[in-house]
Formats: structure tokens, C-alpha cells, sequence
């Protein structure tokens, strides 16, 4: 309300400090409307692909990887988020390290639990959002646990659950209340997505978690239109997915299109792929799809080099907005290739050199090294903190035996200088394959301007569908692969041992109990017949349960590689249904007031406190 003005006014304008007044109130009404906005904001922090303990034994890469964990937890709280969502790989090996599981442990604890505010309301119910878990509150509810920041995640392909009883480290987090672990799916032969329901003010937000499934397993299931979206009745939700898939198409391996997305989403949080393309880009059924990309370089590939981000989620209503965020800690990393002339033109490009007094392979050298310093020098332009050493990559082609030198040793140099020097510099052959070679494969991985996987369970897949002349005869190539991919992304190293030991036992107890005449073109043709009716990744789990001392391995068939095309028509729609089950406690969307320790009803908390998101 406007006061009377008071005498010393300016009679010439006796409305002068009535409009200032007005002003002012218009100006705190505004600052109330937009203090009301806030309320019905999500502020969520998105991340995806942490590899914790990933080169924890490198003694110069050991601490990245929490390091930037710790940058990640230090900026959601910095931003007063509501909460944080992950996209599967918080670990990097299904069975992290006792210190790893300390570290992440004692960050969570350190950044996530505390006395503030949690304005967000949660609808769904608990025992089907967090089945697999244990649980039946999400941690914020708990009345034992004081959590500041909630942690919502999914897992990846390097952190599953595995072994006799299927646990992972995520189930370990879950388990003591400082993660929300969602989104596992456990039947192959149907999936359906229930959401988790949240509310802030006027805003509902329905979280879809789609922890990762074997992209072959997977293609099929939505090929089958039997992966349904429990979506809520309600038409005000906003609809966010989580998943960690392959998106790119490789053409090896299969892959899941963007147009497979369901159209009721509005917005597809994409991680395992690792290249960061975070910015949403709208795909051909109108679904918004961002992809953070990793928080660390776990392979030393281009796709690595491109800045690594984090995202602000913001979500109002029906509209949202992603604001990308730099990450400061992670280690520098430069790529780059070179292809060598032949040894005359080489000599010619550096000034000064004597023909006769050195050799081609120390040419070859010298123009490496001129390359490995001018990267040293691109590095420290990134702009990053912390004065690390640099990770470098250089491909060199050379097109001269003579030009090829030991990397190994070249890399000693720079011991001190380059966080990687035993691997920083990688050889390859431009030379023209051989007339004399008849092995097949030399003259395969010779081929010029080959597009070779970056995998070696790809570049494996790739030569058998380049030359199905050389197909096994006894063993599953796809099972063996997947055995493979097992040692390697989870560090179950007797993984290739087990399932190929488990192959061949196998193979003859269904010999011995076939009537097969034991004549060798027989025996030939009932291994083709049966090398493939394994489920492969399926048939891989089963075996290392058997390893563990779980149940025998069970017999699957259906083993195709299903490759689906970018033209997928809506044979492979995603089907939606209304969500069943999952809203409230008795049925209703409403909560009574918490317990002890949760520091009051969640209707209050928040509530008047002017300036806090």
C-alpha cells in the first residue's frame, strides 16, 4: 500500500514518491512471482558414464576419475539442485576395488547427506520402483538418513549385476541409502518401464529408467513390440528416459535408433556412448535426445577428445532447458594422426638432414617427435585445471618397413612429460598386401582405407561377416565374443576360459546323446546344427554363475545379431500403457507426515524460504 506523502515531497509532482512507490511494489511482486516459479522448477545435474576406478593402478592416472566424481557432487550442490540423475558406468568394473567402493562412499557422504531442504514430493510407489534393491522408501524418506541431495541412477554395461546371486556395486549403494538404483529389468521376454513419480509445485515429472539390456536381446524386444511404457494417466506429466545403449551404428553391432523412442517422451537422457553431445537434438518422432557423454577418456579414440560436460536440467511444466556445463578436472587429451611420405620426400620436409648419415627410421622419428611436441603445446591451451599431464594419441601410417621404429622405447622420452608415453604413439601399416599372403587374414588387416572397429570382439565379428567362408565349425562365435567382451569391460578375466570350457562339454553331451553316426561329415554337420542355439549373452551369465558354484547353465535358443535399420517403420513401435500400481500407497497420490528425523512433513519443507531453488 502507497503511504501519504510526506511533507518534504516535490509539490511540483505531488505523485513522485507514490510512483517510486509503486514501482517498488511492482518490483517486489515480480520478485514473489518469480520466487513462486522457482518452486514449481526441477533443477536435476545429468551425468553419464563416471567409470569410477577406471587406471586406479596407473600411478599417474589413479585419482581422475574421483577427482572429477568430486567436481560433479561439488557443482549439484553448488547449484542447489533438487537431485542428481545418472546414466549407467558410475563403476567401471562390475566388481570394484575395496578402495574405489571407499572413495565413492565417502563422496556421496560428503556432498549428498545433510540437513537441506527436499522440495521434491515423491508419488510412485516405492517396492516396484526399487524391486531389486531392497528397499522400500526412497532414501530421502528414510527417517534413519538425512540426504541433501537424492541420487537417482540406472546401470550400464560395466557395472550390472553379475555372479550366483546377481549384485553389483550399485545394489551396494542402493543397500546403505546413498543411491536410488532403478530401472533393472530382469525379464527378457517382456520389458515394461515404470516410471518414477515426482512433484514440485506445479510440475510432475514421471522417470523412466532403462538400465542396459544386450543390445541384441533388446533389438528384438522392441522388433517383438514387447517393451511397453507404463506411462501415468495423468496428461500434465513431463516424460524423462534414461537409458545406456549403443546409439551409434557401428555396423557390427547392434544398435538401438532414435526412432525406436517412444513419442510419448519429451526428453532421452543416452549413455555408454562417450562422445559428448549434449546439446538436445530433436530426432525424427519428435523426441528430445541429449547425450552427456563420459566424465573420463577410457579409450584413447577421437570421439574422446570432444570437451567433456555435464548438464543443468531444468524442467517447468511442460518445457525444459539443458544448460551444458564444462568439466575442469578431467585430464587434457590430444589426437591426432599422421601419415609418413615415402623415406626420399620425408628427408626433403626437414631442413638439414644428412642422406647418407641417417636412417629412414630415424627420420621417421624425428618428424614423430616434432608432431608429439607441437600436441604437448595444444594441450596446455585446453583451458583445464590442475596442471596434469596430458593423455596424446598419434596414429602414424607409414608406407616403408624401414620407416617403422619401437614405440615403447620412444616413449620413454617422455616419461614426466605425458601421462601416457608406453601407448601414446600407435603404428600402422599403409603398406599394399602382400601377392605371397594365403592366410587370408594379413591380407584383410592390409587392406587400404579399411574401416576397422575399434573393438577387438568387433574386428573379430567384422572378418567372419567379410568372409563367411571361414565360419567356426564347433564353437558360437557370438557366445565366445560376448565372452570376451565380459573379461574386458568387467574384468572377469577366466570368463573366455569358462564359457569355452563349457562350450565343448556341452557339444558332447549333445553328441553322446544323438544318435549322429560318428562318420566325420556327420560329426560336421551336427556341430553347424547346434553351435548356435545358445542365447549368447544369456548363455555367457549362465556360465559364470556356474563358475561362481550357481545353478547349471540353462539352454537357450534364438542367438541372431539383429541389426536394426535408421528406416524402421512402426512394425517396431513401442507400445504405451497406462501405469499400473505404482502411484501412492493405498492407491492415493498423497503421503502422511514423515517420521522422526526427516525433519517434518514434506508438505513444509522448503516452503517461505525466499531464494532457494
Amino acid at each position: 500500500m502507497c503511504k501519504f506523502p510526506a511533507f518534504e515531497q516535490d509539490w511540483n509532482n505531488p505523485f513522485s514518491e507514490m510512483s517510486d512507490q509503486i514501482e517498488l511494489d511492482s518490483e517486489e511482486s515480480q520478485y514473489e512471482d518469480e520466487e513462486r516459479k522457482k518452486e514449481d522448477i526441477f533443477l536435476i545435474l545429468v551425468a553419464t558414464d563416471i567409470h569410477l576406478g577406471y587406471a586406479e593402478r596407473d600411478p599417474v592416472r589413479s585419482k581422475d576419475t574421483f577427482e572429477t566424481f568430486e567436481e560433479i557432487l561439488k557443482t549439484a550442490r553448488s547449484k542447489n539442485v533438487d537431485l542428481i540423475l545418472l546414466g549407467g558406468d558410475l563403476f567401471h568394473e562390475t566388481r570394484p576395488s575395496t578402495y574405489c567402493l571407499f572413495k565413492c562412499v565417502e563422496l556421496l557422504k560428503k556432498y549428498c547427506f545433510g540437513d537441506r531442504p527436499i522440495q521434491i514430493e515423491y508419488l510412485s510407489d516405492p517396492s516396484r520402483n526399487f524391486v531389486y534393491t531392497g528397499n522400500d522408501t526412497v532414501n530421502y524418506e528414510d527417517p534413519n538418513i538425512n540426504i541433501s541431495i537424492p541420487v537417482f541412477s540406472i546401470h550400464g554395461n560395466h557395472d550390472d549385476p553379475t555372479g550366483e546371486h546377481q549384485i553389483s556395486a550399485m545394489n551396494l549403494l542402493a543397500t546403505a541409502g546413498l543411491v536410488n538404483y532403478f530401472g533393472r529389468h530382469t525379464n527378457y521376454e517382456s520389458v515394461e518401464i515404470e516410471p518414477i513419480l515426482l512433484k514440485k509445485g506445479q510440475t510432475n515429472l514421471a522417470i523412466y529408467g532403462l538400465s542396459h539390456i544386450k543390445d541384441e536381446r533388446l533389438a528384438r524386444l522392441f522388433l517383438d513390440k514387447k517393451v511397453t511404457v507404463m506411462a501415468p494417466s495423468e496428461e500434465d506429466y513431463f516424460h524423462l528416459l534414461v537409458l545406456h545403449q549403443n546409439r551409434a551404428n557401428r555396423g557390427v553391432k547392434t544398435f538401438i535408433p532414435d526412432s525406436l523412442l517412444p513419442d510419448i517422451l519429451d526428453l532421452a537422457i543416452w549413455g555408454h556412448e562417450h562422445d559428448c553431445q549434449i546439446d538436445p537434438e530433436q530426432s525424427a518422432n519428435s523426441v528430445f535426445i541429449s547425450q552427456p557423454g563420459s566424465s573420463v577418456a577410457t579409450s584413447l579414440s577421437s570421439g574422446e577428445t570432444i570437451p567433456k560436460h555435464i548438464g543443468l536440467l531444468e524442467i517447468h511444466k511442460k518445457q525444459f532447458h539443458m544448460t551444458p556445463i564444462p568439466l575442469k578436472t578431467v585430464r587434457p587429451f590430444v589426437y591426432k594422426e599422421l601419415t609418413l611420405n615415402d623415406p626420399y620426400s620425408l628427408r626433403r620436409e626437414i631442413a638439414g638432414v644428412d642422406d647418407e648419415g641417417l636412417s629412414n627410421q630415424v627420420i621417421a622419428e624425428r618428424m614423430v617427435e616434432q608432431e608429439i611436441e607441437d600436441m604437448i603445446r595444444k594441450s596446455t591451451q585446453l583451458g583445464l585445471e590442475g596442471n596434469k599431464l596430458p593423455l596424446l594419441r598419434l596414429i602414424v601410417t607409414y608406407v616403408d618397413e624401414s620407416q617403422a621404429f619401437n614405440m615403447i622405447r620412444f616413449g620413454q622420452r617422455y616419461v614426466g612429460r605425458v601421462a601416457n608415453p608406453k601407448d601414446m604413439v600407435k603404428l600402422k601399416s599403409g603398406l599394399k598386401p602382400e601377392k605371397t599372403d594365403t592366410t587370408g587374414i594379413g591380407r584383410y588387416m592390409a587392406q587400404e582405407n579399411i574401416n576397422l572397429p575399434n573393438r577387438v570382439e568387433d574386428l573379430v565379428l567384422k572378418y567372419f561377416e567379410d568372409n563367411p567362408e571361414d565360419q567356426l565349425q564347433c564353437l558360437s562365435l557370438k557366445t565366445l565374443n560376448e565372452s570376451v567382451v565380459k573379461c574386458i569391460d568387467t574384468q572377469e578375466l577366466e570368463a573366455p576360459v569358462d564359457v569355452t570350457n563349457s562350450l565343448i562339454k556341452e557339444r558332447l553331451k549333445k553328441l553322446k546323446e544323438s544318435d549322429v553316426n560318428l562318420a566325420d561329415k556327420n560329426i560336421e554337420n551336427f556341430l553347424f546344427s547346434v553351435k548356435d542355439d545358445e542365447d549368447d549373452s544369456l548363455f555367457v551369465d549362465n556360465m559364470l554363475k556356474a563358475s561362481s558354484g550357481g545353478k547349471k547353465p540353462a539352454q537357450n535358443r534364438n542367438a541372431d545379431v539383429i541389426c536394426i535399420n535408421e528406416d524402421s517403420e512402426s512394425d517396431s513401435e513401442v507400445r504405451i500403457s497406462p501405469v499400473r500400481g505404482v502411484i501412492g500407497r493405498g492407491g492415493t497420490p498423497t503421503r502422511p507426515a514423515r517420521g522422526p528425523g526427516s525433519r517434518g512433513g514434506r508438505g513444509s519443507r522448503g516452503r517461505n524460504r525466499r531464494g532457494r531453488r
